[in-house]
């Protein structure tokens, strides 16, 4: 696993927590190791979470951004992710997008936040490798709690990751954390 961080291994969503004025997030790094299933198979991998989501939760997932900015070259959100059939929060994170690593149609659907952005690059075919920077166990504050609309657990489990094309640009950074 690379633990390099950039800037820190919470980002992007510290960037948006600060920009908000939140109080920064309690956790820990873990070992992939040391995550509980059904986490592990959820957390650990170097594809999209938009298709073990699916996969999962046997649903197609939409995004719900909570918060957004564009500064036209970089896109940033704190979404989330929820099913299709059921209305079931599935995901909550941030993310990071460099929109110049994109052609000008998938910035658009991107922009658009309707869908997450692992179904985006598939549908599109735009190659891409995942690669996960670590892995986290959260203790949820207030606004994971609002986000989850309620959490039934001391601490939830999640990656920090980034997601690059061919030319190892790095197209996103994201942090996704899953409900209990």
């Amino acid at each position: 696993m690379n633990t390099a961080t950039y800037p820190d291994i919470l980002y992007p969503l510290s960037f948006m927590r600060s920009a908000r004025g939140l109080p920064k997030l309690n956790y820990e790094q873990v070992e992939a190791s040391d995550l509980p299933e059904p986490f592990q198979s959820l957390l650990v991998h170097e594809g999209d979470m938009t298709s073990r989501l699916e996969a999962f939760h046997e649903s197609e997932q939409r995004v719900k951004a909570i918060r957004s900015s564009n500064s036209g070259k970089k896109y940033f959100r704190e979404v989330i992710l929820e099913s299709k059939e059921t209305g079931k929060v599935t995901e909550y994170g941030a993310i990071e997008i460099n929109l110049d690593a994109l052609p000008e149609e998938v910035r658009k659907k991107i922009i658009e936040a309707q869908q997450p952005l692992g179904g985006i690059l598939n549908e599109y075919q735009i190659p891409y490798g995942s690669t996960p920077r670590g892995f986290l166990r959260v203790v949820p504050d207030g606004p994971i709690v609002e986000a989850f609309s309620e959490v039934e657990s001391d601490h939830l489990y999640g990656r920090s990751n980034q997601i690059t094309g061919l030319n190892q640009q790095v197209i996103a950074r994201i942090v996704e954390i899953l409900p209990a």
